[in-house]
């Protein structure tokens, strides 16, 4: 995460945020949850250390990035008489089509499995 300092030497130090990293190509965090993104980075984060520091910022970029597109106002009815149904839903169908079209895909594409894979049969699962 690209951070500037722009202060330029005063004491009390005024960073801004200029960019966010690319995790996984095509999909991007939803904008109205960075205020959030940003106050658990400055609060939970132990900023003194290196190690924890790094586990700290993984996480919450993590956190970040795992929130999937939610449904409008249409879709909530549809799922609403779903559940009345006792047939529930876990996602809605556009984070379903999400994941399906954006996210699948890439880690399927990312995805390098162990030598030992193909010869304990597990690959041949995932092909069925």
């Amino acid at each position: 995460m690209p951070i500037a300092d722009t202060n330029g030497g005063d004491s009390e130090v005024r960073l801004m945020l200029t960019g966010l990293p690319v995790l996984l190509e095509g999909h991007s965090p939803t904008p109205h949850a960075l205020p959030i993104f940003l106050l658990r980075l400055a609060t939970e984060v132990d900023w003194k250390e290196e190690k924890p520091c790094f586990e700290g910022v993984c996480t919450e970029l993590g956190a970040y990035y795992a929130d999937i597109p939610f449904q409008d106002d249409e879709e909530s009815a549809t799922n609403v008489e779903e559940v009345k149904n006792d047939n529930p839903e876990l996602i809605d169908a556009a984070a379903k089509r999400y994941v399906q079209h954006v996210i699948y895909p890439a880690i399927s594409f990312l995805l390098v499995p162990p030598k030992e894979f193909a010869s304990d049969g597990t690959i041949s699962c995932i092909n069925m």
